[in-house]
């Protein structure tokens, strides 16, 4: 011990003496000062600085115009608006294009351009088709590292912001309407309201209920007009059809028949037009038993079959009349308006009369076939007989086809001289009979089938119609049944600011943050790595400066000490140094710098037990390995400022430094420097200390015991070195 205190001491007098030595022993211990104070205060608010980077914003937006909602809204100029009354970074508003120039020149760590259609965009979701709206965020990720971490940071609130902007201003537009309606509804009391509301919509369901009768009856209607159709058709695809020893006996009569099927071919487009198909069937008819009957007295049998066959087609046309009639006369009771009432009761009347003259019409083919019957007797009677009973017919016919010239469809005469006028021909009529037919049926037939798909899209309105109606009568009756409980509700909720139930609508939650170990500011939270790294610098300083062997002169005084005196005689004055580097580290942080510190005598104190392991550390490595111990030791520091987790947490370090994490002295010096800023957790500091201290147990062993035998080794390294007049 006695020589341990002799090196000692022969170190302080030395130096004590040596005005050189003692200015390097001062640089020695003020320069890990100056490297843990300017990273200390250079990283002191560097979040808070953020107003200094420039970040280009464009707006093109056109905004939008609300078609959808009573709104005018631009939120790209809302954005630029906000943005100028913001100091988180150094906004900077110019074009699209010189915005993007300049992030590709350096000019501005990025860009935030809103295109033309953003506005117009956000309000698509009113629509069914939505658009996303983007922001086009440009960013220089190579002038800085962290530059982009913090800008990108920006663009994100510049995107809440007009999630915000956008939610508020809807809802609070959305809410003023609704207030403006509440306002209204204060003049009147709510049961008022309430019996007034359930009024409207019971004369609502009515209105439904009653278009959705009249809708069915035009489709009833529509349905008896194909059916007529239908009819019409199949009997002109029969006439043409008869047997062979029909037409060869009928001859000129036949040919009249044809020549009535001919003329059908124009009142494919109406019900109307069949009056005029039956006057002029029925000159052919008188023709064609005229002729029957001078000609061939045999022949007048199948003539009367003939006509017997034809007065069943003419009921069948009958029956389709008096549908149409059942059709025209349910709308007519369903419609109170006065004119169109009037309109469909002309049409009703029009209807019976032409249905009397098929009627008429059918009872002369029957009498007429009848009289061909019994014609052997006295041929001259009978076709007199016919003639009068054709004559009345026509006559009657002529009638109700004048009132449908006039009222209805038009003058139908170049049809009935076209029968007149074919008359003459009779084997001209024979060879157009088919293709008059075919045309005819298929005219028919293709309205018939525009006729069924007008009555089924008819049907299908009227059932949406009384499902409306239904459900318009339940509301009304539900209102009618409700308490004024949700009325009043709503009103209180109405006579609220608009705008501050907007701005709820669009933040609804709010984050309640609570700081555990609250830290002000961000140079307070990194000077525990800064502090230790110093520490650890300015012992790595000492071993490269200082000598840590003992002189031979020095040796020969004290009579050859043993090693162990050697080595902790030497390693006491760096001891010392170390606790001075160590106290103005942390004193100078306390008290220059201005860190916050929940307990500053146990700061100063972890700062200088860091120093003692390190420097014990160090010197052991120093001592047994020479160069080489001091390049290990420089490599362990570069090892620490990456994987101690000093600037990110270590879980987000590569595997290796996680793995080596505990093993770092480092760390344990953080952790304690950090219990005493931040506050105590039970015994985390006394419990990091200790494992710091167990770094001294491998220090001492190798640099009192286990360096022994490499003393020769390192002695011989060392002289080779020497040998180089290089190092």
């Amino acid at each position: 011990m006695k020589n341990i205190l002799r090196i000692f001491k022969y170190d302080l007098k030395k130096i004590h003496k040596n005005v050189i030595a003692m200015i390097v022993i001062m640089g020695i211990t003020v320069i890990p000062t100056l490297y843990a104070w300017f990273n200390i205060a250079a990283s002191w608010d560097p979040y808070g600085n953020t107003g200094n980077l420039k970040v280009a914003v464009a707006s093109s937006d056109e905004g939008y115009s609300g078609e959808l909602l009573s709104v005018n809204l631009n939120l790209g100029d809302q954005v630029l608006t906000t943005l100028r009354g913001n100091s988180q970074l150094d906004w900077t508003f110019t074009s699209a294009k010189k915005a993007k120039e300049g992030v590709k020149s350096g000019k501005y760590y990025a860009a935030i351009v809103i295109p033309k259609d953003f506005s117009k965009d956000m309000m698509s979701i009113f629509t069914s088709n939505v658009t996303h709206p983007e922001i086009k965020y440009y960013i220089n990720e190579k002038e800085n590292a962290i530059a982009p971490k913090v800008t990108v940071k920006g663009a994100n609130a510049v995107q809440q912001q007009i999630n915000d902007t956008f939610v508020q201003t809807v809802s609070q537009t959305a809410l003023e309407a609704f207030q403006l309606v509440n306002n209204v509804a204060d003049e009147t009391d709510d049961q008022t309201i309430a019996d007034n509301l359930s009024a409207a919509l019971a004369q609502i369901s009515t209105d439904l209920s009653s278009a959705a009768g009249t809708v069915q009856a035009f489709s009833d209607m529509a349905n008896s007009a194909a059916i007529m159709l239908n009819t019409t058709t199949e009997f002109l695809s029969q006439s043409g059809s008869g047997t062979k020893a029909s037409v060869n006996a009928l001859g000129v009569a036949g040919n009249g028949i044809d020549s009535l099927n001919s003329a059908l071919t124009g009142t494919t487009d109406s019900i109307n037009q069949a009056l005029s198909q039956s006057a002029s069937f029925y000159s052919a008819v008188s023709t064609c038993v005229g002729n029957a009957l001078d000609s061939y007295n045999s022949d007048a049998q199948a003539c009367a079959n003939a006509l017997t066959a034809v007065s069943g087609r003419v009921q069948n046309l009958i029956d389709g009349y008096q549908s149409l009639e059942n059709s025209l006369s349910q709308i007519a009771d369903s419609i109170t308006e006065p004119n169109l009432k009037g309109m469909l009761m002309q049409a009703i009347g029009n209807i019976q009369k032409a249905k009397a003259s098929q009627e008429a019409i059918r009872n002369a083919i029957n009498d007429a076939a009848t009289g061909i019957t019994s014609a052997t007797a006295n041929a001259t009677e009978l076709k007199n007989n016919i003639d009068s009973l054709i004559a009345q017919s026509n006559s009657s016919i002529s009638t109700v086809k004048k009132d449908y010239e006039n009222n209805v469809k038009g003058s139908l005469d170049d049809l009935a001289n076209d029968l007149t006028s074919t008359g003459s021909s009779i084997t001209s009529l024979l060879g157009q009979l088919d293709n008059s037919l075919k045309d005819i049926s298929g005219v028919t037939g293709s309205a018939a089938g525009n006729l069924t798909e007008v009555q089924k899209a008819l049907s299908d309105s009227a059932s949406l119609l009384n499902e409306a109606s239904g459900k318009m009568s339940n509301a009304a009756t539900a209102m009618l049944s409700s308490d004024d409980n949700g009325i009043q509700l709503l009103t209180s909720l109405l006579s609220e600011d608009p705008e501050a139930i907007g701005s709820f609508l669009a933040s609804p939650v709010k984050l309640n943050e609570t700081h555990i170990y609250p830290i002000e500011n961000y140079g307070s939270a990194m000077a525990p790595f800064y502090s230790t790294l110093a520490i650890w610098v300015g012992a790595v300083v000492m071993a490269a400066m200082l000598k840590v062997n003992v002189s031979d002169n020095l040796k020969h005084k004290l009579n050859n000490p043993k090693e162990h005196q050697l080595y902790i005689g030497r390693i006491l004055l760096l001891l010392c140094i170390g606790f001075l580097q160590s106290a103005l580290i942390c004193l100078g942080d306390l008290y220059f710098l201005g860190i916050q510190c929940e307990h500053p005598v146990l700061f100063v104190l972890a700062g200088c037990f860091s120093s003692l392991v390190y420097v014990n550390i160090i010197y052991a490595l120093t001592v047994s390995f020479g160069d080489i111990g001091k390049a290990i030791a420089v490599v362990l520091m570069v090892m620490q400022v990456a994987g101690s987790g000093g600037t990110f947490p270590i879980q987000c370090a590569p595997e290796f430094f996680r793995k080596v994490y505990p093993l770092l002295p480092f760390v344990h010096s953080m952790n304690a420097m950090r219990e005493c800023i931040a506050g105590f957790y039970g015994m985390n500091y006394w419990i990091e200390l200790g494992k710091l201290a167990l770094f001294l147990i491998p220090a001492l062993l190798l640099g009192l015991i286990l360096r022994k035998p490499v003393i020769k080794l390192n002695d011989a390294f060392t002289e080779k070195l020497e040998n180089t007049h290089l190092i």
